[in-house]
Formats: C-alpha cells, sequence, structure tokens
C-alpha cells in the first residue's frame, strides 16, 4: 500500500467528477457542456457541407428532360402534400388516393427541390412555409422520399439516360443537398478557422480528460496495493 499513490489517487478522482459536475451543469451558454460542443462542432460540419450550387450546376443538364412517373405515398394527406410540392414546381399533377403521377420538365422538378434545399441549409425555412402553407421540415421530408421514389423507379429502367438521372438524383439531390439541408435547419454555419482555437482547446481537453481518469485509477490501485503483474511461467516437471 502506497498513500502517496493513494491520496494522488483521491485528488484525482474528486477533481475529476469536480469538473464532471460543471459539465453537466447548465452554464455554457444555457447547455451543458457536451451539448455547448456538440452545437459548436455542428456548425463547423455544416460549413463543409454546402454542395448545393455545386449541385445545381450539374442540375441543369436535365432541363427539358421530360419525366412521367407514378409514386405512392404513406396516404392521402402525403399525397396531396407531395403533390403541391410537383405543382408548384410547374408540372402537371395527378393524385388519386395515395397515388401521384407527376408529368414535366425533369430540371424544373430538381432545381424547386434545391431552392428549398438552399433555403433550409441557410435557415430561411419560413420561405417554404410560406410557399406550401405547412411546416418546412415536412416539406423537405416529403421532396426527400418522393424523390428517392422517382429515383428507384428510374434506376429500374433498362434506359441508360435515365439510370443515369436516377443514379444523379440518389446521390446528388437527395444525398447532397436535401439531405444536408434537413439535418442541418436551424444551425448556424462557421468556418472552422474562426474558431480554431476554441475548436483545438476541446480535443486536447478531451484527451486530457480521458487520460486523467485513467491516471486517477492507476493511482487509487497502485495506493491501495493492487498489481497487475504478468503471471509466472509454470516449468514442467
Amino acid at each position: 500500500m502506497s498513500k502517496k499513490h493513494l491520496m494522488f489517487g483521491i485528488a484525482l478522482t474528486i477533481a475529476f467528477f469536480g469538473v464532471l459536475g460543471a459539465m453537466v451543469s447548465p452554464i455554457w451558454d444555457g447547455k451543458n457542456f457536451m451539448e455547448y460542443a456538440d452545437d459548436l462542432f455542428n456548425t463547423f460540419s455544416k460549413g463543409s457541407v454546402y454542395f448545393i450550387p455545386k449541385v445545381s450546376e450539374k442540375a441543369e443538364k436535365y432541363v427539358g428532360k421530360e419525366l412521367k412517373v407514378t409514386i405512392k405515398m404513406k396516404d392521402s394527406s402525403e399525397a396531396e402534400k407531395t403533390a403541391l410540392l410537383y405543382s408548384k414546381a410547374g408540372v402537371d399533377v395527378d393524385v388519386s388516393g395515395n397515388v401521384i403521377t407527376i408529368s414535366g420538365d425533369l430540371g424544373k422538378i430538381l432545381k424547386s427541390a434545391l431552392a428549398d434545399a438552399d433555403a433550409m441549409y441557410k435557415n430561411e425555412g419560413k420561405t417554404l412555409y410560406e410557399k406550401y402553407g405547412y411546416n418546412e421540415k415536412e416539406a423537405m421530408y416529403y421532396w426527400w422520399v418522393s424523390l428517392k421514389k422517382i429515383a428507384n423507379d428510374y434506376k429500374k429502367s433498362s434506359n441508360k439516360d435515365k439510370i443515369n438521372a436516377g443514379i444523379f438524383i440518389e446521390k446528388e439531390i437527395v444525398t447532397r443537398a436535401i439531405e444536408p439541408a434537413y439535418n442541418y435547419y436551424g444551425i448556424e454555419a462557421k468556418n472552422i478557422g474562426e474558431e480554431a482555437i476554441i475548436a483545438a482547446g476541446l480535443l486536447v481537453f478531451y484527451v486530457v480528460y480521458t487520460l486523467w481518469w485513467g491516471f486517477a485509477i492507476y493511482n487509487l490501485f497502485v495506493g491501495l496495493g493492487l498489481r497487475m503483474e504478468k503471471a509466472k511461467e509454470k516449468k514442467e516437471v
């Protein structure tokens, strides 16, 4: 037993839980430390996923390309709300129960979806609410669902152009534009360079805090006389 190690281990443990108490308290802009750090890193990551301008450039080649597809939604309510997205995009829509038939310019549809995604990314969801008359996140969700269904329908085609269009809709429009806009809605985008010192400090703190607990446990065990030793090799008689 080592009194020196034991006291040091106790001191580290008390300090560790003291810091933990401060971390779980809502003193970080009204949030606990984990929420504060999570929000901060979300602002940094949002700044790195703004692909909408590039996707919009690629979508230009679909202007004038005709689309005609029938998709099924969960129920008639979803169908009506989804149909509104496409009618506002300037294409023909027919709704029968939960079934929607869409026909018109594919490029117009994609540009409308990208414009909505851009507004959401910039936290301007009010424009979607005014445009469609219902919750902006719900509107983006119906874009996500319906465009994935269209993409899947296109990818089943034997026509190479349709297959490529389906892949573009899924990989570019849905994954690189709609999903980030929906997931990061309400979060302020920041360049990590603007808060480099804070970001580096948080990363260093995570490492130090993890090692802190390890040293506390180690010194407590050593102080109590508990050691890990390599087992002695058994000799054959």
